[in-house]
């Protein structure tokens, strides 16, 4: 064994690195005496899971309405959007009465189970309205972790195989379940609703859609919508009408679906506690019809002093700003916006004509 200036050691063709306390430096890699580097870029390290702790994320907004110099945020619902003010229960409808419903055929508690099966003694699969190849099973819908799968064969009876296995990993054994007849209905059938409670804590739920009669949560601690999306449909694979879900008072709406597609676009997002948000790059874009030149400016805005790294409530200051005018602007942070947990943050934009805009950011949760 060689000793190295007192701050490494070789033995074997292996080096040891130390700090001034012996302490041994285990995250640094040698191979062969020379140190093992990872040769992507770090995003690309991070995308496919070799940076511990940390995630991808990503949100993208659009609003097909701007009127002329009237400030809007980037959501499908239009015009500005209202963060809650405070935890609770809310409803979820379509716009449409016909096509976006979920039919339930089957519910109940499972007897046993497995990673891909699901089983239930107390049930006959095969009577009534049978289940068939293609259904959806959900499992705790409002459970610490709801999820779904595709059922792909009807075992026997009492045994359903889901050979692609449920949507978080788990198990189909001693779950609360519900299964949807996916042939009944041809638009939208279940969303599943991402959300924070009160305490910045991330949660979910699955709600199943009953067209245009409201369906409220079963959870009543809603405080922070961070994604909404459609996670079951029939053959047109996509919602007949819109999908929202908003107080219980009906108004404000929260998140929105645009009929025709699967997920909303809105970039209001909250980053959850014990999280911080890294926005690395966005794209901005702006689009009119008409001969003549327009602009819209287009900015990011956080609810957070960073001079202070401080929390303001419903202040929002902005981060980022842009100038469109009928094209779109790609741009990487040199130095990623740091967000810390809690902060809300969104995308605005003021036209001096009619228009549409989008936008798109990225970055990574830690």
């Amino acid at each position: 064994m060689l000793q190295m200036n007192g701050y490494g050691t070789v033995s074997n063709g292996q080096m040891k690195i130390y700090d001034e306390e012996t302490t041994l430096y285990k995250g640094l890699i040698f191979n062969e005496g020379s140190p093992q580097i990872c040769a992507q870029p770090y995003l690309q390290a991070l995308a496919e899971g070799d940076i511990a702790n940390h995630v991808t994320w990503s949100e993208i907004g659009y609003n097909g309405a701007l009127v002329a110099n009237t400030e809007a945020d980037l959501w499908s619902g239009s015009g500005t959007y209202t963060f809650p003010v405070a935890a609770a229960g809310m409803e979820v409808l379509s716009s449409n009465n016909t096509d976006d419903i979920g039919t339930e055929i089957f519910s109940g508690t499972s007897s046993g189970g497995s990673l891909t099966t699901l089983v239930d003694a107390t049930k006959d699969f095969t009577g009534g309205t049978p289940v068939a190849a293609g259904d959806c099973v959900v499992l705790s819908k409002a459970g610490a972790t709801p999820e779904w799968g595709c059922v792909t064969a009807v075992t026997n009876a009492t045994t359903l195989a889901i050979s692609g296995g449920f949507s978080s990993g788990g198990s189909g054994a001693i779950r609360s379940y519900s299964i949807i007849d996916k042939s009944a209905k041809a638009g939208a059938q279940c969303v599943k609703i991402d959300y924070l409670d009160a305490n910045y804590i991330e949660k979910s739920e699955i709600v199943f859609l009953n067209g245009t009669t409201v369906v409220n949560t079963v959870n009543t601690d809603l405080y922070r919508i961070n994604r909404f999306t459609i996670i079951v449909t029939g053959s047109n694979a996509k919602p007949t009408g819109n999908i929202s879900i908003r107080n219980i008072a009906d108004t404000p709406v929260y998140g929105y679906i645009t009929a025709g597609y699967t997920r909303e676009r809105r970039i209001m997002y909250t980053v959850p506690s014990g999280k911080t948000l890294y926005v690395t790059s966005g794209t901005f874009g702006y689009g009119y019809t008409h001969n003549s030149t327009h602009f819209c400016r287009i900015y990011t805005r956080a609810n957070i002093d960073s001079t202070i790294n401080r929390l303001t409530g419903n202040i929002f200051y902005p981060y980022s700003e842009f100038i469109c005018a009928n094209n779109t602007i790609v741009r990487m942070f040199e130095c990623p916006r740091k967000l810390p947990e809690k902060t809300d943050i969104k995308v605005s934009a003021i036209a001096d004509y009619a228009g549409i805009c989008t936008v798109a950011l990225r970055g990574w949760l830690e």
